[in-house]
């Protein structure tokens, strides 16, 4: 399971460095797709694999899950990470992330997401601030 949050850089050929602490759930192979709410999401291998039969037993209609998965692949990037823990990343991906310079790599269960550091502070606050006290109440507090 992927927790914790790390703040990092992006180097000016569009790397980045993943904490050891995620590497070491990742492995060598992972797979780099648009994330949902402007974020990059990184899956070892085997969870994008699981990630794909979750999605073929949605109840969608069939199009809209085929429109979905054409997104989707057509966003994903097979990557292997070098000996320094180091993953390129797309363009196309660094551009949907809005990513800056400035970054916070957050665990999600199952995956990693590359954040811009600015836009995760917001939506970290906005969470925090509307969401997380109402789903507290309901989990009897935490």
């Amino acid at each position: 399971m992927f927790v914790g949050m790390y703040e990092h850089r992006l180097d000016e050929k569009g790397r980045i460095v993943l904490p050891s602490r995620f590497r070491q759930g990742l492995g060598r192979d992972v797979v780099a797709s648009a994330g949902m709410q402007r974020c990059v999401a990184i899956y070892p291998q085997t969870g994008w694999e699981s990630l794909l039969e979750k999605l073929e037993a949605l109840p969608l209609p069939r199009a809209q899950l085929k429109d979905f998965m054409r997104v989707l692949f057509a966003t994903a990037n097979e990557i292997q990470l070098d000996g320094a823990g180091r993953m390129l990343l797309s363009p196309f991906l660094r551009e949907h992330a809005a990513l800056n310079q400035e970054l916070c790599i957050i665990g999600n269960g199952d995956h990693v997401e590359i954040w811009d550091r600015e836009r995760w502070m917001r939506h970290q606050e906005k969470v925090l601030a509307e969401d997380f006290s109402a789903i507290a109440r309901e989990l009897g507090g935490l």
